[in-house]
């Protein structure tokens, strides 16, 4: 908070021109994102791990039984609740997957080494805890808002849990600021990926994006819930589909991706350059970054879409929060990782951006389309959830009421992102994170001893129902 006083403070002093912000920016957010915060997260999930006795490892099997007899109608759930656990796991995926899945995951490569995809799980395993931690305690401290449905997050846990009102407010309005970044950001990818493939212009894209983002929010969390639990498996399993097409047609490169992984990881000096020029210090750096990223764990956003679930226990839906670092970090980021690492673009002179691009055209010039479309549906998805994150955040501060009217801002947002410049948008939107997971990460450690009773309480229960 300090330092974001000192920056508006900084900016007003004088007239700066554009690129000079930047610089200014890109500092700030240096110094927010820097190793202490990454350590700090990892050493969150490492406690959380040991408190939970290892809950994303012996509650695994739990969990995929759990989502398996969800899908399949047979886990019939009493409790309240807005949203069925399946849906608001997607609802939830969609925020964390998104483009970053595949950009990210190609740029900590091309930065970091093969051995930055090493970290990224050892990340993701830990993260695991993290998130299934924060989901506990969005269910434990959320509330019935006046139109029925259920909201929760860290507003809710570090206002009704620590008593820090002002805190709790001061997260909300970060939050809302960085959806709304967010939202801008996102459009404007799916903008430049529509014009790329089919030469539809910016602002056609924009107008058609906003209307079908208008339909979808004006049925509120309930049909975003919907729409989530049909776009999520579809775009998955395309991607998933068109990444293993690259991977089996490269097969011979497959070893060498493995042992890549491996060796790089854990290089201690520098040694030539290309994949051998990258350093553990880089491979830790980029991957544990990315893994992070990707799986938004600490960052609070799963607590504010699984409060919404329909739940008997906290821990019951903590447990879909495993599963959803798995599904980002383990399937979706590692299948980036092999998809880059077999068909052999980070030898090439391009730009990490059009990694995975160029590596889908090399099957067919078809495939392109596909990584497009899966790109489009990535960032629509992760624009339907910005909204309710918003909508969450002004039902804090203020009430239904006024959130109500912000499905007409946001709609507003996806045409003006699909039209701008956004390198500063991006800045802001990182500072703000970072600012966001500072209050959640002490919330969580503050009340780990509610995460520990109703873990304990759960798997009790669980054994009685053997």
């Amino acid at each position: 908070m300090v330092i974001f006083i000192w920056v508006t403070r900084g900016l007003t002093r004088r007239n700066y021109n554009m690129k000079e912000i930047e610089i200014i920016l890109e500092r700030i957010s240096e110094i927010i994102w820097g190793n202490y915060l990454i350590v700090t997260l990892i050493g969150v999930g490492i406690f959380f791990t040991i408190i939970t006795r290892g809950i994303q490892i012996k509650g695994f099997p739990l969990a995929v039984k759990e989502l398996v007899n969800s899908l399949k109608g047979k886990n019939e759930i009493k409790g309240e609740g807005t949203l069925s656990a399946v849906q608001a796991l997607c609802t939830a995926l969609s925020s964390c997957v998104g483009n970053g899945n595949i950009v990210g995951v190609a740029t900590a490569i091309a930065s970091g080494g093969p051995g930055a995809v090493f970290w990224m799980w050892a990340a993701g395993i830990v993260g695991m805890a993290t998130k299934y931690a924060e989901i506990v305690l969005g269910i434990i401290y959320r509330e019935k808002a006046d139109d029925g449905t259920y909201v929760g997050g860290p507003m809710y846990y570090l206002s009704k849990g620590l008593g820090w009102k002002k805190i709790a407010v001061l997260f909300s309005v970060f939050m809302f600021l960085q959806v709304s970044g967010g939202a801008l950001i996102q459009s404007n990818a799916v903008a430049i990926v529509v014009k790329d493939m089919f030469g539809i212009k910016p602002i056609f894209s924009g107008f058609m994006m906003a209307g079908v983002i208008t339909m979808v929010v004006i049925g509120g969390v309930r049909r975003l819930g919907k729409v989530a639990e049909r776009i999520i498996p579809v775009m998955t399993i395309m991607y998933f589909i068109g990444g293993l097409v690259i991977i089996i047609s490269n097969f011979n490169h497959i070893s060498y991706a493995i042992i890549s992984i491996i060796t790089s990881a854990f290089n201690t000096q520098a040694v030539g350059g290309g994949v051998l020029g990258y350093t553990i210090k880089e491979a830790m750096r980029f991957g544990v970054a990315r893994g992070l990223y990707s799986n938004e764990a600490g960052e609070g956003s799963a607590p504010v879409l699984h409060s919404a679930a329909i739940t008997d226990h906290p821990a019951r839906q903590g447990l879909y929060g495993i599963i959803e670092v798995f599904i980002d970090t383990v399937v979706i980021c590692s299948l980036t990782a092999f998809i880059v690492l077999t068909s052999g673009v980070i030898e090439m002179e391009i730009s990490p951006a059009v990694y995975v691009i160029t590596a889908f055209g090399t099957i067919h010039y078809t495939f392109r389309y596909l990584i497009g479309i899966s790109m489009v549906l990535f960032a629509f998805s992760t624009i339907l959830s910005q909204w309710y994150f918003g909508n969450v955040t002004l039902t804090y501060i203020f009430n239904t009421r006024v959130a109500s009217y912000f499905k007409y801002i946001f709609v507003c947002l996806a045409v003006i992102g699909s039209l701008s410049s956004l390198k500063i948008v991006w800045l802001i939107q990182d500072i703000v994170l970072g600012l966001m997971i500072i209050p959640n990460l002490i919330g969580l450690i503050l009340l780990n001893g509610k995460v520990k009773n109703a873990t304990e309480d759960f798997m009790s229960m669980v054994k009685k129902e053997r």
